[in-house]
């Protein structure tokens, strides 16, 4: 199997994937899937430094117990089994593209203010390491 990411904007990525392709012998099944990029190192040290550090002050939980708290909150998910009852799943941060990593953060955001009266601050309203 061959994975590529290329970016069409970029010819020399564009040649790239041709000479893949010209090399190739044989059948074989070829698909494209915009990529969508996992969450950011940024986003990931804004999490941990800030937001969840904020909130295991005001909890008193450890970052890891907030941690598994807000997926559980807020990236759980239910999936059918086969003898047609359903179980709850809980998605991994790492899962998440970085649009996925800003609403789940918000969503925390928003939890903390109206329900524990917790200002976490955006990512430019505080010196953390990025």
């Amino acid at each position: 199997m061959i994975d590529l990411l290329i970016n069409f904007d970029k010819e020399e990525d564009k040649k790239k994937l041709f000479s893949v392709l010209r090399n190739l012998k044989g059948s074989f099944a070829v698909s494209c899937k915009k990529n969508k990029p996992t969450r950011s190192l940024p986003q990931s040290r804004y999490y941990w430094g800030v937001v969840l550090a904020y909130l295991s002050e005001e909890t008193g939980f450890t970052k890891d117990e907030t941690h598994q708290l807000m997926q559980r909150m807020f990236l759980k998910y239910a999936k059918d089994a086969p003898d047609g009852t359903s179980e709850m799943f809980v998605r991994s941060t790492t899962s998440l593209n970085t649009a996925e990593m800003n609403e789940y953060i918000e969503q925390i955001r928003t939890f903390a203010i109206t329900e524990l009266g917790t200002y976490i601050p955006e990512p430019n309203e505080i010196i953390y390491e990025k």
